[in-house]
């Protein structure tokens, strides 16, 4: 079984991104420095990377081009994100110098401030072939909001910004962040919208976003066919240490675990926790409509098991698979973009779940085996500290059993947390990542 479960998590991360190998995104932001791994690049570097791929054979479009081009067709697109002034003063003569378009994308509330775009200069970039995106008003993390918050975040700024507006261009989603309620927002507003590594195949609304890294020199020929990047020797390296461990402990099941997640499901996930020589290790993948779920608990317990879920349409989402516990069948219903609630069934358990945003930044998280009788509970909430950075600080309290609690950091798309039991000394690490 766990051989299975690892060639499984080995087809996901190597092969399948293959299928987006026709375009090539590159994501920076701030342009004339040096060092960072997507945040900056020098205008030598820029040249010299649009020039390598030039030679292989590439064509740079912008990003909503892009789709309207042959899935067969090799391209590339310039990503600018958070709409910095060094996009017009460093980055644009280099590539009108080469006659490459660009695509930048501001955040609204940031137009005109110091060290940004002013609405002038993104007229001339428009006027030069630019195609101007956007990366939301104030830079939220999307995920943490609710729906009003969302359409306020996503909707374009018209008469805030004179000149701007809705032309069929793309969003960029802030630290890479979406689910499925903030993709049906940004489809009331945008052609298309990209977002993590390795997006979803033919959908517009999740398109690839490979980071860029300061070995691109050597690494671009490489990794621009496979449309990967330095994720995947971690997630590969993440899912061996999950498949390694004895087997032979207590059959259970992962706990506030929904096989039929889909509304508050990106493009996939990865997450590892670690407590008391007990780890937790989950993978989704997102194919449209699909999801696939590997599942591996080693240590005090054990698991292995894979499912898929299918999202039927509206509010409903259900999902088998088969694991060392038996069987497996699920369902989750959403809850009108506030979360969703679900029920899991394996051999001797039932259980009944939730995952809920009932404000801005709060997500709660709670599920019951009614064979058992036992339950389990957690909630997170966001600090209101750097809110243009998606609060990237965060408190959890959460109840297994007994009570823990804990802090996280979210950088971008990836997040590392310390838990603590708040009756006996036991101390707990996690880490995610998602796209």
């Amino acid at each position: 079984m766990r051989i299975l479960v690892l060639l499984l998590a080995l087809a996901c991360l190597v092969i399948l991104p293959r299928s987006r190998a026709g375009h090539v995104p590159l994501v920076y932001h701030q342009v004339g420095g040096g060092g960072g791994v997507t945040l900056e690049i020098d205008p030598a570097t820029l040249r010299r990377r649009v020039e390598t791929l030039r030679a292989s054979g590439y064509l740079f479009v912008t990003s909503s081009e892009a789709l309207r081009l042959p899935a067969s067709a090799r391209t590339a697109s310039l990503r600018f994100d958070d709409g910095f002034e060094s996009v017009y003063t460093q980055a644009f003569p280099v590539l009108r110098a080469l006659g490459v378009p660009g695509t930048v994308y501001p955040i609204w509330e940031r137009v005109g401030q110091p060290g940004y775009l002013t609405v002038a200069q993104l007229e001339e970039l428009r006027g030069a072939g630019w195609e101007i995106g956007s990366h939301t008003r104030t830079h939220a993390a999307l995920v943490d909001l609710t729906p009003a918050s969302l359409t306020r975040e996503l909707a374009w700024p018209g008469g805030d910004v004179p000149g701007m507006g809705p032309g069929g261009g793309c969003l960029a989603y802030p630290f890479y962040l979406q689910d499925a309620r903030v993709r049906r927002h940004a489809q009331l507003h945008y052609a298309c919208a990209v977002a993590g590594t390795f997006g979803v195949t033919g959908e517009a609304h999740a398109l690839p976003g490979p980071l860029a890294s300061p070995w691109d020199d050597w690494l671009l020929p490489w990794r621009a066919p496979l449309g990967a990047d330095l994720r995947v020797p971690a997630l590969l390296a993440g899912a061996g240490l999950g498949v390694l461990g004895t087997g032979d402990a207590p059959v259970t099941a992962p706990t506030l675990w929904n096989p039929a997640a889909h509304e508050l499901v990106g493009s996939g996930a990865f997450s590892l926790s670690w407590e008391g020589g007990v780890r937790d290790t989950r993978f989704l993948w997102r194919q449209g409509d699909w999801v696939l779920g590997l599942n591996l608990l080693r240590g005090g317990a054990s698991y292995s098991g894979a499912s898929l879920a299918y999202h039927v349409g509206g509010p409903l989402t259900v999902a088998g698979g088969y694991g060392t516990a038996g069987p497996l069948g699920a369902v989750a219903l959403a809850l009108g973009g506030y979360g969703e609630v679900w029920a899991r069934a394996l051999p001797g358990s039932l259980v009944l779940g939730t995952e809920v945003l009932p404000l801005d930044y709060l997500r709660l998280r709670a599920e019951y085996d009614v064979v058992t009788r036992r339950g389990w509970a957690e909630g997170v909430y966001a600090l209101p500290l750097r809110p243009g950075e998606g609060r990237p600080l965060r408190a959890l309290l959460g109840y297994d059993g007994s009570l823990y609690a804990g802090a996280s950091l979210r950088v971008g798309a990836h997040t590392a947390a310390l838990t603590t039991r708040l009756d006996r000394p036991a101390f707990g690490v996690r880490v995610q990542t998602v796209w």
